[in-house]
């Protein structure tokens, strides 16, 4: 599996992870300390964010151009815009509508990233090790998440916010070099003979009746059900994560806001680990007794004036979000016919990904009024509520475990 291609793939892949992770803090924090107000940081989680929905468009734009060429002028783009904040200040003239209009641009391109790495892959190792291949790329990208935005905050207290624009600029220009070296074969076009001859507008009217039939499938099924209150919860954390910044300056500072961010990344990544143990138990039991769990430990971590404390209960709260995620999508996997799952992921995916740049813009602008701790304690009662929906609801109450989900359980569950 390791090959020449793979590590330039994989080191240009780390280098592009590190200059993401520092920059998602980085450029938070740099707002608040520029403005000292919760709604420029709820604005800017908004604009950020938004590009995620972008996602539905990309594949076919990646499909028209060559996955090396996307990789190198990504990096490159990036690295530009990001020197343009230093520069700014170091002439004087930085504001923060010049950080809120780079933001945007910047998260736009990095739409285009991963799943080009993704569409390469099987270009350059053997098919036989692409699982394993995707596996490592997977793993190495959730680990420097959690590291990474555990250590931004310090390096950030350290350099301050600007320097460390410099430095993602440096990391996305290493990365296009590494990228540059990639010997990329002529078959790079992984496209169907049918496919190849589809215009853009050809693929985005069949993305459409994709998801019109998607839509179709589910609103039969239980996932609507589901879906609220996962909107909920998305639209919540889109919320604490804009006032975050505020929260963390009033606790102790930039390091302590990277504190928060890799404990969130840690509870993450822990829950999606141990989520195959809860594979035999009723997804409705682990839903209920695990979002009911976090929204306590969330509620002590705003509570409690010992800080450290406060991360460490703030990361055990996402345990449950990590592991239920995992958990619920492998039930999908199990159930859904297989010409369904990308039209039923699609929807479900837009509609949850749509709750977060909502829930930074509306949670910041009533962050000015409220103050950033009631918009915390916010996060606390929505996990609960998910707790409390559940048992509420007899369909999601009901929910066996993902081993014993059978396709039937998808419309039974409806009717129960």
């Amino acid at each position: 599996m390791i090959n020449k291609n793979f590590t330039f793939l994989i080191s240009g892949r780390v280098l592009t992870n590190i200059g993401d992770s520092l920059y998602a803090v980085a450029s938070m924090w740099l707002i608040y300390d520029l403005t000292h107000n919760s709604f420029f940081t709820g604005l800017a989680g908004f604009l950020t964010s938004a590009p995620i929905a972008l996602q539905f468009f990309i594949g076919p734009l990646i499909n028209q151009a060559k996955y090396k060429s996307i990789l190198i002028y990504s990096q490159m783009i990036q690295a530009i815009l990001l020197m343009f904040i230093p520069l700014a200040y170091f002439f004087g003239f930085l504001s923060v509508w010049i950080v809120l209009i780079i933001n945007p641009v910047v998260s736009i391109i990095q739409q285009f990233v991963y799943p080009t790495q993704a569409a390469l892959l099987p270009s350059i190792v053997d098919k036989e090790h692409i699982t394993k291949a995707n596996s490592v790329m997977s793993a190495t990208y959730q680990l420097l998440d959690v590291i990474l935005l555990g250590v931004s905050g310090i390096i950030i207290a350290a350099m301050g916010a600007v320097s460390v624009y410099t430095l993602n600029s440096a990391t996305f220009l290493m990365a296009m070099t590494l990228f540059f070296y990639l010997k990329v074969p002529k078959t790079e076009f992984n496209e169907t003979e049918n496919d190849s001859d589809l215009t853009l507008s050809d693929k985005w009217k069949s993305y459409k009746t994709d998801l019109t039939d998607g839509y179709r499938f589910i609103k039969n099924s239980f996932i609507p059900k589901f879906l609220l209150a996962a909107i909920l919860a998305n639209f919540i954390i889109g919320a604490v994560s804009a006032i975050l910044p505020e929260y963390s300056a009033e606790r102790g500072g930039s390091n302590v806001y990277g504190w928060y961010l890799g404990a969130m990344s840690g509870g993450l990544l822990v829950g999606s680990l141990i989520s195959s143990f809860f594979d035999k138990i009723s997804l409705g039991r682990v839903t209920i007794v695990g979002f009911f769990i976090s929204g306590i430990s969330w509620l002590i971590a705003g509570i409690t004036n010992i800080t450290l404390l406060s991360v460490f209960l703030y990361g055990f709260s996402y345990i449950a979000i990590g592991m239920t995620n995992v958990l619920f999508l492998s039930s999908l996997q199990k159930v859904v016919p297989s010409d369904y799952l990308g039209r039923v992921f699609s929807f479900v995916a837009g509609a949850t990904a749509l709750a977060t740049p909502l829930g930074a813009l509306i949670g910041g602008a009533t962050a000015t009024v409220t103050g950033s701790w009631m918009i915390f304690m916010g996060g606390s009662a929505a996990t609960m509520f998910v707790s409390f929906y559940w048992i509420v609801i007899p369909t999601l109450r009901n929910m066996p475990s993902p081993s014993s989900f059978e396709a039937e359980t998808l419309f039974e569950a409806k009717q129960a």
